[in-house]
């Protein structure tokens, strides 16, 4: 069994000279850390689902990753309440539970590449094409046998495993331990802790869904799964608290989701209640409130936006129905939570899933507006050609021959992240090199990412 005592225990990567905080004061300062972090600035110009959109009211990563702190700091605190009440948990970390939670919620994100998970298929589709060309089976043009999971790394890319990695290590301030957060945050954020050969099999559970780190950072996991305690029986298990943020992310786009699209006209009231009524219990008295808060409302007959005020309430409604459930499933579930036997997301074994259901069929309509559809194509060609052009960059000898066009691509990459690479190498020549792609174009935002674009291919000087 997990226990709470080492699951909170704040230690971190980097020793430092003063004596360890107390855990919540621990936690407080990884949220400071990342507040004034650049990774987390960067957010404000990241897809969450309509890549390079002008309007103000669209959700970006930012604004999305403040909505889920917001939604996994109440839950934390509800549960932990009663864990207290339970005698669950020591009085002691009272508190603790939702700063974790407000910090892991923050950063989240930060290993998305631009325009969003479509940019995740892209890399994972354009380094399969590249080693099916460059490889002789594993093995690399310098001679390298390469294990499966160092290739999966770029051939099922994710972005999960590139936001543990820019937090220990890209983020630099003195050493390889970038921010230095402390291990229940940095576990927080670790939705699959599978390395990306034992993960992408969903059929053996949630937490095999995808994966949660690279190669490059494979010590330093072992080091936080060993000294959190998250093995157990031979088995590396979630973080406790990964439910809480996975849940607290669904609620917090499904509701975003469905907001911005309405502010774009992809949905309306009439096609959102056709999708729900398909869906929820009605029976269930607070589903029926969420349909009902559809209907009539009460307002100023001359406000020229009434949806406005139905998308409050009715946020406002899902909201708490949905954390009321998740609370009281994480509860119901908790022995096997802390045993590592739990396997599936909170909101598919409560009530609430009748609306998780709904906003699927309607993610679809979504995603399958035609403005959507065109700005991921330009995106698509976006990644590809920059990831060409980098991936031939860095892979060429000339490279390191002043005045040639190799050396002028490598010399536009990020220098924080060559000076990393060279200073911190993986053991893999290539790998290392190809890691520094990724993390160069994983580092962009929407825009730079097409200013880049357009710069490389003369459209725009």
């Amino acid at each position: 069994m997990m226990n709470w005592k080492q699951l909170m225990t704040p230690y971190q990567f980097r020793e430092k000279e003063r004596e360890m905080k107390e855990p919540l004061e621990e936690f407080k300062t990884d949220y400071s850390k990342i507040i004034f972090s650049s990774a987390f600035r960067r957010l404000k110009n990241k897809t969450q689902i309509y890549p390079l959109d002008s309007n103000d009211f669209i959700r970006t990563r930012l604004t999305h990753s403040l909505e889920v702190a917001t939604i996994a700091s109440e839950l934390g605190t509800k549960v932990e309440k009663r864990l207290i009440e339970e005698g669950k948990l020591s009085p002691d970390m009272k508190e603790c539970l939702g700063a974790v939670l407000r910090a892991a919620s923050l950063v989240h994100d930060v290993g998305n590449p631009p325009f969003g998970h479509y940019g995740e298929f892209i890399i994972q589709d354009f380094f399969t094409e590249f080693f099916r060309e460059k490889f002789r089976q594993d093995t690399d043009f310098y001679g390298t046998t390469w294990k499966l999971s160092e290739l999966y790394d770029f051939k099922k890319f994710e972005g999960n495993a590139q936001a543990l990695r820019q937090l220990k290590k890209l983020q630099y301030l003195r050493d390889e331990h970038g921010l230095n957060l402390s291990f229940p945050t940095l576990a927080t954020i670790m939705k699959y802790p599978r390395c990306s050969y034992e993960g992408n099999d969903p059929a053996k559970g949630v937490s095999y869904k995808k994966f949660g780190y690279f190669q490059s950072e494979a010590e330093a996991y072992e080091e936080l799964v060993e000294r959190l305690g998250l093995r157990v029986e031979g088995k590396v298990c979630r973080h406790p608290l990964v439910f809480l943020l996975e849940a607290a992310d669904d609620i917090a786009y499904m509701m975003a989701d469905i907001e911005d699209a309405f502010k774009k006209g992809i949905l309306n009231n009439e096609i959102l209640r056709g999708v729900l009524i398909k869906y929820l219990n009605l029976t269930n008295e607070k589903e029926n409130e969420i349909l009902l808060s559809l209907g009539e409302i009460e307002v100023d007959m001359d406000y020229p936006k009434p949806w406005e005020i139905k998308m409050q309430i009715f946020r406002k409604r899902m909201h708490n129905f949905m954390m009321d459930e998740v609370i009281e499933t994480f509860m119901y579930h908790y022995e096997d939570i802390m045993a590592g036997r739990y396997e599936r997301e909170l909101l598919e074994c409560s009530d609430a899933v009748h609306l998780k259901n709904a906003f699927q069929e309607i993610l679809g309509i979504i995603i399958g507006d035609k403005d959507v559809i065109k700005l991921e194509i330009a995106g698509d060609r976006v990644l590809r050609v920059l990831l060409r052009e980098f991936t031939n960059a860095v892979i060429s000898p000339k490279k390191d021959m002043p005045g040639t066009k190799e050396a002028k691509l490598y010399r536009l990459m990020s220098s924080n992240y060559r000076f990393i690479k060279e200073r911190y190498p993986y053991k893999n020549p290539l790998y290392n090199e190809l890691r520094l792609v990724t993390d160069f174009i994983c580092g962009m935002t929407d825009s730079y990412a097409l200013e880049l674009y357009h710069s490389l291919n003369a459209i725009k000087f």
